[in-house]
């Protein structure tokens, strides 16, 4: 029950507010999920199929790693730990 409570939090952003980027990427995560399931009970070329998926998601996680990097960290108000004496 503790799971169903905190399924928003996957759409959410920090501030709480509705993420249109995190809800897309959930569609694309169960709609991808099914087509590969109706693949596999269809006998109609799982293994490709299982391919295509993997990359897909693969690729998207590697661009969602390469954007982080791009962001720049905020520094907290007090400046470094080292510089506070």
């Amino acid at each position: 029950m503790a799971l169903l409570n905190r399924l928003g939090e996957l759409v959410t952003n920090p501030q709480g507010r509705l993420s249109t980027t995190d809800a897309a990427t959930m569609v694309a995560l169960v709609v991808s999920s099914l087509a590969l399931l109706i693949c596999v009970v269809m006998d109609r070329q799982p293994d490709a199929a299982l391919g295509l998926y993997l990359g897909a998601w693969v690729t998207h996680a590697g661009v969602q790693v390469h954007q982080k990097l791009k962001v720049p960290v905020a520094q907290p108000a007090g400046g470094k730990d080292e510089q506070r004496s």
